[in-house]
């Protein structure tokens, strides 16, 4: 038994006459769990912290009292115990008591066959309902694609909590009224649609109506893989089954929703939603001809960052064999401003896991951060309740969604000057060289200040918190990753953490970018290169899975188009890197029946029949470890612990050229209407129909109508879309919700546009 020291003893408690040991401030329930002890529970979920509602989880202590373990921390020397005929009956009225006026509508509930309440009165051998009450007059609450049914309720209060808690929006609240006590919105908050309302709630009181009536649980059959539609490759589970439309295999499974382990983890709206059903595919052996004669044509290719590892690696030798350039913006201008800025601080690469969990204070700069990394935002957010953690958000946008402490809102494309004013306040010119001290010196405080609407009052307060911040940490977006001044961005950055205590992580574009960055040699894409071939990306042969419930009939001038279908990430085994350089598993949950890319390669050589093949083969000089597909991990153990494929060795940053920092004589102007593209990332990766979002005064300011249809150029086309008014947005940049459209030429993220009002919706 491994026995934990504290104040020069051994901490011990008695469970069921078992003697364990525990760490100070573990609960009761925490204890028993760790050490394989069963105790019943209904609203004690460990992500979140216990509230004690349900009394399911009492315990009895030898003389007799009856106490909440959840909520009752581990003491030296107690005895209590788990199950006695005390508890028994108390446990019994607790469930009838819940089960007073509960409808007995279990055949039609959604939540019928996974309902813990379910469980828990067959668990208990309730013999006879013997409470009555009057009946209420329940009501049911309806709101963003959700029902709330009072009468299901038992008010466990896991709703709200995980709401407030974990996704941080506060939207669900409870009022409190004794035995008429329900659950009720902040309506001015903002929902994001997220369903981990509907995960955790034990009853079928909170259901999903993308699901309600579409299948009973027990028909699912579960595949546990990882979500690829940001870098951080939450744990996911596809809920599939059979449609028998069809005999084809390909056609005749479908995905129905798609979950976590809601004990632990979490999922955003994208991950939730935007799952893609499978493209239909079949081997055509035409299409695998035409294919082979593109890459014999083909001068380079370009990747998308939903390539899995194995993809890239064939992609790579394919480089090397056919004499191919590889583009991949995403993960280019990634490595590149990483290693710029790691080489200068000679700093490790650091992981989000490591460092929140520790930090006190954690600044963002460059992301928008509530979507395109929305379980990022949690994080923060419950980082923000639980440790008191002071969260600085640096952006152009205002975002009303976020909690924070401080918003430092910078012009469109004044990045330089902002990370300029950051070093000369954070860093003493005394511990720079000659050079660096002398653009420092050299720079017009005020004239930046004043171009990039930064007050000087603003950056010292920054200043000054990181001076009493212990652990303070920055958080670097991909929109630095493509500005025009990227690498002297780094090299400021690099100078920042290398003389401050502040640590920094790049934040990775999407999908697999890390991976992509560490697999292939990737070439600068001028977006002018004739032959290429787009793989997963646009290019003159296109290589992408095609989703048949997708309208592009406003603009097919920037609709994907595909000459060979691949399999989409439901349907694939492999794997890819996330933000903290992570390998993780995908695991197919949907059948496919056609070609995919180990079948062209081996007309060039190729052994291999299947990517796994390939896992174990990753480049291990970048960090890879000799590990096969079949060997890598997906689960939590009972504790919440992940075991999920492996950290990659972090090797050391380097670059060869050298950077001089040059003066900052302007910055540039950004004037009037202003669009945000942002990278496919989180709740922008989605299969719904393209949107702009923008606020009241960027509405009034081009004489616009919300819910309407509009017109601007786009890359010198006209693109046409829906434009919504948001609250949660103020001043002239409105945010564009692209969809599956290839829209983005991989430059910096913001263009003036002119919006044109065609129609109301």
């Amino acid at each position: 038994m491994l026995l934990y020291r504290y104040g020069g003893g051994v901490m011990e408690i008695y469970i069921n006459d078992q003697k364990l040991s525990f760490l100070p401030g573990e609960s009761i329930l925490e204890v028993a769990r760790k050490h394989h002890i069963y105790i019943p529970t209904l609203c004690h979920l460990p992500k979140l912290a216990p509230v004690g509602a349900c009394r399911m989880c009492v315990v009895e202590e030898d003389n007799g009292n009856i106490i909440a373990s959840c909520k009752s921390p581990a003491r030296p020397n107690i005895r209590v115990h788990t199950h006695t005929p005390k508890l028994q009956k108390y446990r019994q009225e607790i469930m009838q008591f819940l089960c007073i006026n509960h409808p007995l509508e279990c055949g039609v509930c959604d939540k019928s066959g996974e309902c813990e309440l379910q469980d828990k009165v067959l668990e208990t051998k309730i013999p006879l309902q013997t409470f009555s009450a009057e009946q209420r007059e329940d009501e049911l609450l309806v709101f963003q694609n959700k029902i709330y049914d009072e009468s299901l309720c038992i008010l466990c209060e896991r709703c709200a909590r995980t709401c407030n808690q974990i996704v941080g929006n506060n939207y669900l609240k409870v009022i409190t009224g004794g035995y008429h006590s329900k659950i009720g919105i902040n309506a001015q908050n903002y929902c994001e649609d997220c369903d981990e309302c509907v995960s955790v709630c034990p009853t079928g009181a909170m259901i999903s109506q993308r699901f309600q009536y579409k299948s009973n649980a027990w028909e699912l059959e579960k595949t546990a893989s990882s979500c690829t539609n940001c870098a951080l490759g939450c744990y996911i589970v596809y809920e599939v089954k059979s449609t028998q439309q069809t005999t084809h295999l390909n056609q005749n499974k479908k995905i129905y929703r798609s979950t976590t382990q809601m004990e632990f983890t979490q999922l955003c709206h994208s991950g939730r939603h935007h799952f893609a059903h499978a493209p239909t595919a079949y081997k055509d052996d035409n299409a695998l001809k035409s294919a082979i004669d593109a890459f014999k044509n083909a001068k380079a290719i370009r990747i998308g960052t939903q390539t899995t590892n194995e993809e890239a690696l064939i992609l790579s030798l394919l480089q090397d064999k056919l004499g191919l350039e590889l583009y991949c913006e995403e993960a280019r201008v990634y490595h590149h401003f990483t290693h710029r800025l790691k080489s200068t601080s000679q700093s490790p690469i650091y992981r989000t896991k490591d460092l929140l969990k520790n930090a006190d204070v954690c600044i963002s700069i460059a992301s928008f951060i509530f979507d395109t990394m929305p379980v990022l935002k949690s994080q923060i957010s419950k980082a923000i309740t639980t440790q008191n953690t002071q969260y600085i958000y640096l952006h152009p946008i205002p975002d009303m969604r976020l909690k924070k402490h401080q918003h430092i809102q910078y012009e469109v494309n004044t990045e330089l000057g902002v990370v300029a004013l950051m070093l000369a306040k954070l860093v003493p010119v005394e511990v720079l060289d000659t050079k660096d001290s002398a653009f420092i010196q050299n720079l017009d405080i005020g004239y930046l200040s004043s171009e990039s609407n930064v007050g000087e009052e603003e950056i010292n307060a920054l200043a000054q918190t990181l001076k009493e911040a212990k652990n303070p940490i920055l958080l670097v977006g991909s929109e630095l990753f493509y500005h025009a001044h990227s690498q002297e961005i780094a090299y400021m950055l690099g100078l920042i953490e290398k003389h401050s205590p502040l640590k920094i992580i790049t934040l990775s574009p999407s999908g697999n970018a890390v991976g992509i960055s560490l697999i292939c040699k990737l070439c600068e894409d001028s977006n002018k290169q004739e032959g290429v071939i787009g793989y997963r990306e646009r290019g003159e042969y296109a290589l992408n899975p095609v989703y048949d419930d997708i309208a592009y009939k406003d603009n097919p001038d920037f609709a994907p188009t595909s000459h060979y279908t691949l399999p989409a990430l439901t349907q694939i085994e492999g794997s890819f890197v996330n933000t903290d350089y992570a390998l993780l598993p995908l695991v197919p949950s949907l059948p496919y029946e056609g070609y995919d890319l180990c079948d062209i390669a081996q007309h060039f050589g190729l052994k291999e029949t299947y990517l796994i093949e390939l896992t174990h083969k990753l480049p291990t000089h970048k960090g890879f470890k000799n590990i096969a597909y079949d060997d890598l991990l997906n689960h939590f153990d009972k504790n919440g612990t992940a075991f999920r494929g492996y950290d990659l060795d972090l090797i050391p940053c380097t670059t060869d050229t050298p950077i001089t920092l040059t003066p900052i004589d302007s910055l540039p102007e950004s004037n009037g209407s202003i669009l945000y593209i942002p990278e496919l990332s989180g709740n922008f990766f989605t299969l719904e129909t393209p949107k702009i979002f923008g606020s009241h005064q960027f509405k009034i300011a081009n004489k616009l109508t919300s819910h309407q249809k509009i017109s601007f150029k786009l890359h010198h086309k006209t693109f046409v879309c829906e434009f919504i008014e948001q609250d949660y947005l103020k001043g002239m940049v409105a945010i564009f919700e692209s969809a599956k459209f290839f829209i983005t030429t991989h430059n910096y993220p913001y263009e003036k546009i002119t919006p044109k009002p065609l129609e109301l919706l």
